[in-house]
C-alpha cells in the first residue's frame, strides 16, 4: 500500500522573505526568549517592578507580532494583534501603582484577546500563511495562559512571572525556529511500491 502525496509542504517562511526579515524575526524571537527567562527566574517582590517587566514583555511580544505581520505581507493582522499587546504593555508600564490583581487582569485580557485573534487569523488565512499551524499553537497557548491569569487575579508575583515568562519563552522559541526553517524547503514526493 502506497500513499500518493503531491505538492510541496514546508512549515517554514516562504523563500520570498528576505534574509533581513528572517534575521529580524529571529532577533526579536531571541529577545522574547531572554525576556521569558528573566520573568521565570528573576522573581520580583514589588508590583511596580512586575508592572514594568510585564509591560516590556507585552510590548516586545507586540513588536514581534507586528514584525511577523509586516514580513508576511499581513500588515493589518500584525498591526492589530501587535497593537493589542503593545497597548496592554504600555498601560502596565505607565500605571505602576496598580496591584498584582490588576496586572493579572490586564495580562490575562491582553493574552486572551491576542490568542483568539492569532488563532482566528491563522485559521482564516491558512492557505496564505505558511506554517499556520505554529501560529494556531502559539495562539492556543496564549488563550490558556490568559485564562489562567484571569482565573487567579490575586496570584502571587511568582506565579504571574512564571506564567507570562513561559508564554513569552514559548512564543520566542516558535519564532526563532520558524525564522530558521526557511533556510531550505522540503518537497514531499510520492513513494514507489
Amino acid at each position: 500500500m502506497t500513499a500518493e502525496v503531491s505538492g510541496s509542504y514546508s512549515g517554514a517562511p516562504p523563500a520570498r522573505y528576505s534574509a533581513l526579515a528572517r534575521t529580524g524575526i529571529a532577533v526579536l524571537g531571541g529577545a522574547a526568549v531572554v525576556l521569558g527567562l528573566v520573568l521565570i527566574f528573576d522573581v520580583v517582590a514589588a508590583a511596580r517592578t512586575l508592572a514594568l517587566i510585564v509591560g516590556l514583555a507585552l510590548v516586545a511580544n507586540g513588536c514581534l507580532e507586528i514584525a511577523v505581520g509586516l514580513a508576511s505581507g499581513q500588515r493589518m493582522r500584525g498591526v492589530v494583534l501587535g497593537g493589542v499587546l503593545i497597548v496592554g504593555g504600555l498601560v502596565a508600564v505607565f500605571w505602576p501603582e496598580v496591584t498584582v490583581w490588576t496586572i493579572a487582569v490586564l495580562t490575562g485580557i491582553s493574552l486572551l484577546v491576542h490568542g483568539i485573534g492569532r488563532v482566528t487569523v491563522a485559521l482564516a488565512d491558512r492557505a496564505e500563511i505558511p506554517g499556520w499551524g505554529w501560529l494556531v499553537l502559539a495562539g492556543a497557548f496564549n488563550i490558556v495562559i490568559g485564562l489562567v491569569a484571569l482565573s487567579w487575579p490575586e496570584a502571587t508575583v511568582r506565579v504571574l512571572c512564571l506564567l507570562l515568562g513561559i508564554e513569552i519563552l514559548v512564543f520566542g522559541l516558535v519564532l526563532v525556529i520558524w525564522a530558521f526553517l526557511g533556510s531550505g524547503t522540503r518537497t514531499l514526493r510520492p513513494q514507489r511500491a
